[in-house]
């Protein structure tokens, strides 16, 4: 006998053997899913994901627009290259949804059209009546590359708001739901 078949008969009766002893999970046995949700629950994930902009929003928009004001100060610790910002109104009016600009200014007299890096940041959150809202913005070291890799203090940033969508002169009530995913701890 050639050792080629000799080898081919042991792979061949090892193969049998392994088919043959092998357990296989019963039929019968339905596979393992995760309970389904109800359909209270699916309504509200659905809100969480829809826009502020896109959802219903009790009460009437308020005779004068929204006076909407920013303060900015980049991370004291140094440690992140975070910008935290503070947006308050002037009425008191509840408002929603932000598009802020914030920008680097290489000397105090940079305008946002002079800047050699802006950051747009849209914010899809809401800022209740009487309040003031709390946010922040990471800078990444690629767009830091462009004003060579320093964030620099609070005084070489600046920031507007640029638009906002909805207010109200009160909070609606109940205030819409929101997914909080980052926080800027």
């Amino acid at each position: 006998m050639s050792a080629r078949l000799l080898i081919l008969i042991v792979v061949v009766a090892g193969l049998a053997v392994y088919f043959a002893v092998r357990t296989s999970a019963p039929a019968d046995k339905e596979p393992q899913y995760e309970p389904e949700i109800s359909a209270e629950e699916l309504q509200h994930i659905r809100v969480l994901q829809t826009e502020l902009s896109k959802r219903d929003l009790p009460g009437e928009e308020p005779a004068e627009p929204a006076d909407l004001s920013i303060q900015w100060e980049v991370d004291p610790t140094g440690e992140k290259h975070r910008i935290y910002y503070y947006i308050t109104e002037a009425h008191g009016y509840y408002v929603e949804t932000f598009n802020i600009d914030f920008y680097y200014k290489p000397t105090p007299d940079t305008t946002y059209e002079e800047s050699p890096l802006l950051v747009p940041h849209y914010v899809n959150d809401y800022l209740k009546a009487n309040d003031t809202f709390k946010g922040c913005i990471e800078v990444v070291f690629a767009e830091l590359a462009r004003v060579g890799g320093d964030m620099g203090t609070t005084e070489n940033w600046g920031a507007e708001i640029d638009d906002y969508d909805r207010a109200r002169t009160q909070n609606p009530d109940p205030l819409p739901p929101l997914k909080r995913v980052a926080k800027c701890d």
